[in-house]
This record gives C-alpha cells, structure tokens and sequence, in this order.
C-alpha cells in the first residue's frame, strides 16, 4: 500500500503541478539569451521528450511531445511503465511570451489524467509559469520555477514552420510537420494524443504514438493504433463520434 502511494504521488507531482522544488541543470546545456527574439527562436518547434526530472531529482521517463509555434504550445505525454493502461498522463496548451526567467507560459487547459485515482480526470484551468530555457543544437532543456524545479529535456523533431494550429474552444489542434496533436477538456470530459498523420481531403488517418481519454470517470490510454477522423478546417470529428468546433483565436479566453 504505501509503494503503491509512493508511486501515484511521483506521478501526479509534475502531472499536476510540474513540481517546484530545486534541481540543477546538466552543464551541457547553455542558456538562450536574455534577448526575446533569441528565446522565442530557441524554443520554436516540434520536440520529442527525452526526460523529466521533478526537483528533488527523480527521473520519470514518459513519452510525449511538445510545441512551440507563432506564440501557441501543445503538450501532450504519458508516463513510460507497465501495465501501460495504468499510467498518468498529462496535457496542455495555451499561449507563451518572453518574459521572468526566459519564457512565461499560461497553459489553459491544464489536463491531468490518472487512471489509477479517485479523481481519474483533473483540470487545473489557467497556470501560469516562469520558464528558463536551455538550447543546444538539437537539444531543448526548459525548467520550471524560474530555473529552479522541473527539468524537461527534448530533441527536435520538427522546424513547426508549417502546418497549422487550430484553437479549440477548451484546447488545440494542431497539424504540423506531418504530426498531429490534440488537447481538449476540462473537468467532465478530455482527449488528448498525438503521432503523425496522412490526410486525403477531410479524411485523417491518425498514426498514433499517444492518446489518453476521459469520461470524468475512468481513463482510456492507447498507444501505436491507427483512428480514423475527419476534419474540414471547421469541426474535427473523432471515431467515436465527438465534434470538436475550431473557434476564431479571438474568442479564446485568454
């Protein structure tokens, strides 16, 4: 019983509040100037997670993604284990700007969902964050807290110069290089996911790398499955047979 607490609360510390307790960055990694052109440069594109490090230094390997793109981010991830329908998973998207100790994000839906809780599906709403930002080559490095909790580390596996965000009413859609990401809910309802995608007219066939869904209730993980959907820049219809409405970017409360 108490491994089995110890282990709900490593998950859900950086699922629901990315934690904010001390860690120090590797020395590979070297800070992005001050500079806000440089900083939004360093962080725009498509990445790839390669770890997490809450701040009292535990890893939490995971797998899941993460854009930057003209002042918008997606997030998406589910922790790495077994049994894999078991695991937390969280997601978010919401504006970024330059600003505090590099990047300041808002991420409004804040989605956490764990299978193995009282309350499977959480929705934090609007958080706010002070990011510092690390960039080599290929490498991202963000850390929360100012620079002084959660490390999140990635590789780039996309520029994000093309494609398009799509603002939901309580998320995104995004198609960018060749990958898909959703992020919507709050407290009742959420789906979330990402992998890449082929598209014939409004028809998508979505490649999945992750996705994790809730009914308020229960939680439903996938991984490397292929769904089938639709989307003609205005609703994107899910196999289920959910309509998710594209909303002008203005009508989003920010």
């Amino acid at each position: 019983m108490t491994r089995r607490r110890s282990r709900r609360q490593a998950i859900a510390l950086p699922a629901l509040c990315l934690v904010l307790l001390a860690v120090a960055l590797q020395p590979s990694a070297r800070a992005a100037d001050n500079g806000s052109d440089n900083v939004m440069q360093a962080v725009e594109g498509l990445w790839a997670y390669t770890g997490l490090v809450t701040g009292d230094g535990q890893s939490l390997p995971l797998t899941g993604i993460f854009l930057f793109k003209d002042g918008t981010f997606l997030q998406q991830s589910i922790f790495n284990g077994e049994p894999f329908e078991a695991q937390g998973a969280m997601a978010h998207a919401g504006p970024y700007w330059p600003g505090g100790a590099g990047l300041r994000m808002t991420s409004d839906p804040t989605l956490s969902l764990d299978p193995g809780s009282e309350t499977p599906l959480t929705s934090l709403g609007v958080l706010e964050h002070d990011i510092a930002v690390r960039r080599d080559d290929e490498e991202l490095v963000i850390q929360f807290g100012g620079g002084t909790s959660t490390v999140q580390r990635f590789r780039r596996i996309g520029d994000a110069h093309g494609g398009t965000l799509f603002p939901l009413e309580n998320g995104a859609f995004a198609l960018v290089d060749g990958h898909f990401i959703l992020v919507s809910g709050n407290a009742e309802r959420a789906v979330t996911g990402y992998g890449t995608y082929e598209r014939e007219g409004d028809r998508l066939t979505l490649a999945v790398t992750r996705w994790a869904e809730s009914d308020g209730e229960t939680v439903t993980n996938r991984k490397d499955v292929s769904l089938a959907a639709t989307f003609d820049g205005a609703t994107l219809a899910l196999p289920d047979g959910r309509r998710l409405a594209v909303v002008p970017a203005e009508a989003k409360q920010r």
